[in-house]
């Protein structure tokens, strides 16, 4: 049985999993990213990493899931906003550390493998996962397999304009997804109708104060709902999943909010059905597992 590594590479925090294809966790290891001190600096601390995973058993391969776009045969990272990177050769420059094969992928299409492989999504070949935190990410199966789209940077919901006239995004556009469902959206959308949150609050507090009753959190929280809702009934009307899975700080928050999210896709779909939306299960443990089980299923290959 062999043993693989996957690195979920993070703005804030690396985390790096040993597993063997039976899905056991041999080593788990957590290390801030440093991000501010230059790529170089990032690369030897994930070289540390690897090392250290190393000393349980010797992998046969390496998988990093990447907070950023890469180019189509996933060689080089062309932009990690989080990180500060653009354009950097970083498979090439962990297989000349390594001497062993790496693979790359963006860090929500980790994820989706990993809930594929040993979270919600298990014996699910064509799903969609969607994480609200900072920012939205999303990755998506379609027959067993990551869609990645013609240049390979798809999927991107978060980048789905459902408001023309919404706030500005990083992207350069008006309304995505992501300015209006995000963490930092709802946190913006709360103070700007004068709900009184700490200074060092989350949006998970938006929630706390919605399922109190709060009328103002209960309108942020509908709010939010509505345009979460619109991009997800346009994900299934032209890709029909099997499963939508919502994971990140947000789509722990509540089972309630997965039930009227749900009840408003049905209501917004032309033709009425059931649609299976649950919580993703893995948690912060998901890129990781999902970048080794990336190591493994690209190896194969």
């Amino acid at each position: 049985m062999g043993t693989y590594i996957g690195l979920d590479l993070g703005g804030s925090y690396i985390k790096g999993a040993l597993v063997n294809t039976g899905g056991e966790v041999l080593a788990w290891e957590k290390a801030a990213t440093q991000a501010e001190q230059g790529f170089r600096h990032v690369l030897t601390r994930m070289e540390k990493m690897i090392s250290i995973l190393s000393r349980k058993a010797n992998p046969d391969a390496v998988g990093i899931g990447i907070p950023g776009m890469l180019d189509i045969g996933r060689s080089r990272v062309l932009l990690a906003p989080n990180l500060g990177w653009e354009d950097v050769a970083l498979k090439e420059e962990l297989e000349q550390f390594l001497d062993i094969p790496v693979f790359l992928d963006n860090d929500a299409n980790a994820a989706a493998l990993g809930e594929w492989w040993l979270g919600s999504a298990q014996n699910t070949d064509n799903f969609l996962l969607v994480t609200i935190g900072t920012g939205i990410g999303s990755g998506m199966l379609l027959e067993g397999k990551l869609y990645r789209g013609a240049c390979g940077l798809a999927p991107e919901l978060g980048h789905m304009t459902v408001a023309v006239d919404g706030p500005a995004c990083r992207c350069g556009q008006k309304g995505c997804l992501e300015t209006l469902v995000s963490a930092p959206a709802i946190l913006r959308q709360a103070r700007e109708n004068k709900l009184e949150i700490p200074e060092d609050g989350s949006a998970k507090d938006v929630f706390d104060l919605a399922q109190k009753g709060d009328k103002i959190a209960v309108g942020v929280v509908a709010q939010t709902m509505e345009f979460l809702a619109v991009g997800l009934k346009n994900a299934i009307v032209l890709l029909e999943p099997q499963l939508i899975l919502i994971g990140g700080g947000i789509g722990d928050s509540s089972g309630a909010f997965l039930d009227m999210l749900r009840e408003r896709i049905v209501q917004l779909l032309p033709v009425k059905r059931n649609i299976n939306i649950l919580q993703a299960s893995l948690g912060n443990r998901a890129g990781a597992l999902g970048a080794a089980c990336l190591a493994f299923t690209e190896g194969e290959q």
